[in-house]
């Protein structure tokens, strides 16, 4: 193969690699998106109605619609960056560890966004703004907004 099909990556191929990268694809896009995106916009809603204007100044409130944004990004980066190192021949601990994160991201970002959810209430009740994400720790069980 000439010099410029290897540069322009017509040259890079899956071949039989798809056999068991589109299985990977569906996976990742049933089961990991989909709770993703789901769970986005579930949190999402709830901020909407306990919204209050100083939302806007806090660095919680962006830390966590960082991590909103980045669990739903992620995954399909991490499809193609699959894709990319077995194209170019890498080794597969490389790969096996990329797809391990991609399934495991879901859980990572249900914490993060579990602590740094702006709005929270604290022990008596009352509705508070969370400046710092994760200060003060949730009070609530898991998964508790």
């Amino acid at each position: 193969m000439s010099d410029t099909a290897k540069a322009t990556g017509r040259g890079l191929r899956l071949g039989w690699h798809w056999l068991w990268f589109v299985p990977l694809c569906v996976i990742v896009l049933a089961f990991v998106e989909r709770h993703t995106v789901s769970h986005a916009f579930l949190l999402i809603k709830l901020g909407w109605h306990r919204w209050t204007w100083g939302a806007l100044i806090s660095p919680s409130a962006a830390f966590f619609l960082g991590v909103i944004e980045t669990s739903i990004i992620w995954p399909l980066y991490g499809l193609a960056v699959v894709a990319f190192l077995v194209t170019v021949r890498q080794p597969w601990r490389w790969v096996v560890l990329m797809i391990a994160g991609v399934l495991l991201l879901p859980f990572v970002t249900d914490l993060l966004t579990w602590g740094s959810f702006p709005f929270i209430f604290d022990n008596t009740g009352s509705a508070r703004l969370r400046m710092i994400p994760f200060l003060p720790w949730p009070s609530g069980a898991y998964g508790e907004y």
